[in-house]
This record gives structure tokens, sequence and C-alpha cells, in this order.
């Protein structure tokens, strides 16, 4: 809850001054996702993560009418897995990202447009599950996703990718894994 206040306070205070600086060309965004399902790879076989919750913001600049890049970062709070068998705790991510934008050409509607989105970085991967992982770091982010902006408000649909590596308590084998995620956001755009 801890993390979750003081992502919520950057986010505001981030908002805050991107608002008082906005400009037609470029614009910063805040927003809260929801992630239905999430797939671990562990080991060689796929472990499934409850619903889990996330916060984010984005910054593009746009070069003409089409195309924008920009950066952002996303924290996904801690989820647990569905089947405690075979792996217990629970894991969050926070990536961070390059990404580009390209947005339908349609003049008359400036404010109103559909997109297209894509993004790279890197995932920092914090391990909530100390009784079977001895260490544990991130690794490549990339997602991809469509949305569309409606006047001040953002809806996207993404789907993501987080490397990750630990290294297993019982057997001290490390392993280079993957987190898999469809996420639905909703965001308020400030230009």
């Amino acid at each position: 809850m801890k993390r979750f206040l003081v992502v919520s306070a950057m986010l505001f205070a981030v908002s805050v001054a991107a608002f008082a600086q906005a400009q037609d060309d470029q614009e910063f965004i805040v927003k809260l996702g929801i992630q239905p399902q999430g797939v671990m790879t562990l080991a060689g076989s796929d472990q499934n993560t409850n619903v889990g919750i996330s916060a984010g913001f984005e910054y593009f600049k746009y070069f003409g009418n089409i195309f924008a890049a920009g950066a952002g970062a996303v924290y996904d709070l801690p989820r647990e897995f569905k089947n405690n068998d075979q792996a217990n705790g629970n894991v969050s991510f926070l990536p961070v990202y390059v990404g580009a934008k390209l947005r339908t050409p349609l003049y008359g509607l400036a404010d109103n447009y559909a997109f297209l989105t894509g993004r790279l970085g890197y995932s920092a991967f914090m391990n909530g599950s100390t009784n079977w992982i001895q260490s544990s770091s991130g690794g490549l982010y990339y997602a991809g996703g469509i949305g569309v902006s409606i006047s001040y408000l953002v809806i996207e649909a993404i789907y993501a990718i987080n490397n990750l590596s630990y290294t297993a308590k019982n057997t001290n084998k490390s392993y280079d894994e993957k987190y898999s995620v469809i996420s639905l956001y909703v965001g308020f755009k400030f230009e």
C-alpha cells in the first residue's frame, strides 16, 4: 500500500507540472489499468496470476500530425499466483520505457482519434516470493497496443512482455523467464 501511495503522489505531482506547461504538440497522460490475468513462465511451465492493478504516466511529443515519440513508466501492483502448489507469494513489475504513437490523421477531429502504440524499455522485477526465489532481477520490456482518445479521455489495450531472471533457493539454479500480460487502461490527457 505504501508503494501505491508513493506512486500516486508522484503521478499527481508530475501531472500538475505537465498541466501547467501544456502545449498543442505534446500530451501528458496519467492512467490507471486493470490486468485481468498475467502468465509467468517458471522453469518451463506457465503460471497464471490473479487480477492486477497498475498506475502509470506517459509523455508524448508530436512530430507532424501523425507520429509522436515519448517515454513513460507503469507500476504493476503486486499480484498473487492462482496455483499456489508450484508458485506462491506475489510478483510486481516497474517498466520504464520509450514509446511511439501513430494516430489517425483526421484533421476535423483533432481531439478525437484512434492510435497504435509501441514501447521498449527495462522492467524492474519486484519479487514477493522470498520462500522459493533467492535473488532476482528485471530485464527487457516490450509492448504494443491500440487505443482511442476522446477529448481528454484515453482508453487503450496493451499486450506487454516483461523479461526477468531469478535464482531458485532450493537448487541454486538460475532461470530466464517472461511475464506476459494484457492491460486495459483508462487515462486522463493533459495537452
